[in-house]
């Protein structure tokens, strides 16, 4: 459901194992709450302003689902569907190849396209998540990720935890966390991370990050996007994409009675967790400078993002 990563797991202090992800129990808990937690997240990733764009000379609306916007391909986008599955296992590497096809029918974009969500975990203790589209007749949009929450340390909170990330400037937004299309510098911001800085404090400096970091030079060989780490546990993971951008949310506000499975069922914390999505810019449709999202007709595009586990 929702081809939904559930578990990342790594050795605990007390020699057992430790989930790095925010998760929950049962297929209903996903749903129960507006998170859209370590779920695979399209057609397009982040908001669409008013759910509107032009697209091959056309307006188009699509369905909106938050303050009159699209979020996250709205209602029905990838989170909501029930996926098959297969298994593959290499030397190196195991995988689960997720498939379906995408249909204008239900999710309201135009166009129908055949979507796969590939997870692979290899012996680098890398986990690389790779989403295609293999378009039909007509151009679409086509903007995945994961939005996966991390929680690297033994605490409920990230005061243990320190951000680097690859960028220099990040989106502008307005009262709906859309983008106004103006790009700022991050320089004597709390929204400085190209070094690596507390997270909670930078957090509580701005009640809570939901924001668009604009990444210098994306790509899976070249520098990192971005780098988590715990300070007392040692671990990290470091994060590789082909995007233009990264969006960071710290859940500064959640639903009451969330229980997560990594706390043993115990409610939900605001700022608990950090959810680091990979992804082209949001409302890229809409802002030229952001990134390319079409997919055009009978072709097929693949993105990627890596998370690679050490101890450090």
């Amino acid at each position: 459901m929702g081809a939904t990563w559930n578990e990342f797991l790594v050795p605990s202090q007390d020699g057992d194992k430790q989930n790095i992800l925010l998760s929950f129990d049962t297929a209903r808990q996903y749903y129960d709450n507006s998170l859209c937690c370590c779920q695979s997240i399209g057609r397009v990733a982040g908001r669409i302003k008013g759910g509107q764009f032009e697209l091959d000379g056309k307006k188009q609306q699509v369905p909106t689902n938050e303050n009159g916007n699209t979020l996250h391909g709205g209602e029905h986008g990838y989170r909501s569907l029930n996926w098959g599955y297969t298994t593959s296992r290499g030397p190196n590497s195991v995988s689960v190849i997720f498939q379906k096809h995408i249909k204008e029918s239900r999710d309201g974009f135009p166009g129908n396209y055949l979507a796969t969500v590939v997870y692979t975990l290899d012996n680098s203790d890398r986990v690389t998540i790779s989403y295609s589209a293999l378009n039909g007749e007509q151009d679409t949009l086509f903007n995945p990720t994961c939005h996966a929450y991390f929680n690297l340390s033994d605490k409920r909170d990230l005061s243990t935890h320190s951000l680097m990330i690859n960028s220099k400037e990040y989106l502008q937004t307005d009262d709906e966390t859309i983008p106004t299309g103006r790009v700022l510098q991050v320089d004597n911001t709390p929204y400085d991370f190209r070094k690596f800085r507390n997270l909670k404090q930078a957090a509580d400096e701005t009640g809570g990050f939901d924001d668009a970091f604009v990444v210098n030079g994306p790509g899976m060989a070249t520098e990192p996007v971005a780098v988590l780490r715990d300070n007392d546990s040692g671990r990290q993971v470091t994060i590789n994409s082909e995007g233009t951008g990264l969006v960071m949310y710290t859940m500064p506000e959640i639903d009451d009675g969330i229980k997560l499975s990594r706390d043993n069922g115990l409610d939900a914390l605001p700022g608990e967790g950090v959810a680091l999505e990979a992804q082209q810019l949001p409302d890229a449709i809409n802002n030229e400078n952001f990134g390319d999202i079409v997919l055009k007709r009978n072709e097929k595009k693949t993105y990627h993002i890596s998370f690679e586990f050490k101890q450090q």
